[in-house]
């Protein structure tokens, strides 16, 4: 089966968030399809070119890849490339990237198989931002067939709700597929941890979404020794400018740095050398850094709008309403209280969430279905 992936940032890009992972996951677990993707030759807003790529279709060890600049990243280029693959499904990430309407174009005058997968944009946390500008561009795909038939990929209860009411979309066309979570390549070892010192770390796109800045406010009302470590691109220089006079704020004892970017092979070892995994998220329809985190062993303490629920009760960390402050800064404090992370019973729950042999399957037969 070929499967052509057409989506705007993918690796070795380092900025454009889940979505990337998801697919090179796909690419990996679904071995025996051919997959191409295509997408832009830089990084997310940098026009800087990848360096070590190739014209034409590079070959990673999972698909092949084809990088084009921004003035070839259209419907003409679509078009020349799906006659050129011939799949047997176009497989969309997201229902706002800028290619998504062109496609649906395209897939509906050539008979193409579509399965979209909106990555979360329909959950209420995500709709939420730029609402105003959303709705009228999903009422517009509707009113001009272009969803019509096509297929869903689902990752939760929420976006399965999401999909059928927005989209209107028939339950048979709407498949529930868990994201395929990225497995550390070998075990790495966890610090010593001190009673009265916590070690924390945010890893995620810089973005009003991702919720740095109650983060920020929380260590406000934390005793003991604080470090919070933040990773990811700055999407928002605004948003980014409000984190940054919050964290003047903060008492002596809590101390916050920036640390910038870290690549994909790098985030495992990352998370292994911290305490908890702090991550405040308005939404996520799957979370991969909350799945990175926990099969190292480190601990989250998450919202509860993400599909990753019950954590207290197995040890692995909190989900929390996200207006529970007081439940935030108690996790947090208990953390640094602690002379012991609960390490196994993070790395438990997580595995014991990765049936990959069983995804495996369920995968082939959604794909076969469409």
């Amino acid at each position: 089966m070929r499967i052509l992936v057409i989506m705007e940032g993918f690796f070795p890009g380092e900025k454009y968030g889940g979505p990337p992972v998801s697919v090179d996951n796909f690419c990996t677990l679904m071995n025996k399809y051919e997959c191409y993707i295509l997408a832009t030759n830089h990084d997310l807003n940098n026009r800087q070119e990848y360096k070590g790529i190739n014209n034409g279709w590079n070959r990673r060890n999972n698909c092949k890849v084809k990088y084009v600049p921004d003035a070839q990243y259209n419907l003409n280029t679509y078009k020349k490339v799906i006659n050129e693959i011939k799949p047997d499904i176009l497989y969309l990430q997201g229902l706002f990237q800028s290619c998504v309407f062109p496609c649906l174009f395209l897939a509906k005058r050539m008979g193409v198989n579509v399965l979209l997968a909106p990555r979360g944009e329909l959950c209420a946390g995500a709709l939420s931002i730029k609402k105003w500008k959303k709705l009228p561009y999903i009422e517009m795909v509707k009113a001009m067939g272009l969803v019509k038939n096509i297929h869903w990929q689902s990752t939760s209860d929420e976006e399965t709700e999401a999909i059928g009411k927005l989209m209107k979309a028939d339950a048979s066309h709407i498949h529930r597929l868990d994201n395929i979570p990225s497995i550390p390549k070998k075990e790495y070892p966890r610090r010593e941890k001190i009673a009265g010192e916590g070690r924390f770390v945010f890893l995620s796109r810089i973005h009003p979404k991702k919720n740095l800045l109650s983060a920020i406010k929380y260590f406000e009302h934390i005793e003991g020794k604080a470090c919070f470590d933040i990773y990811g691109p700055i999407e928002d220089e605004d948003y980014w400018k409000q984190c940054q006079d919050e964290m003047k704020k903060l008492p002596e004892n809590v101390k916050v740095n920036y640390i910038g970017l870290v690549g994909h092979d790098q985030v495992h070892e990352v998370f292994s050398q911290y305490d908890a995994f702090l991550f405040p998220t308005l939404s996520e329809n799957y979370g991969h850094v909350i799945a990175e985190s926990l099969i190292v062993g480190t601990p989250v303490i998450i919202s509860d709008q993400t599909p990753w629920r019950r954590l207290e009760e197995v040890g692995a960390g909190w989900d929390i309403p996200l207006t529970d402050e007081a439940k935030y800064v108690e996790a947090i404090q208990s953390i640094i209280n602690t002379s012991k992370i609960k390490a196994e019973q993070a790395m438990g729950f997580a595995k014991n969430s990765m049936d990959l042999e069983k995804l495996h399957e369920l995968y082939a037969g959604v794909f076969e279905n469409v």
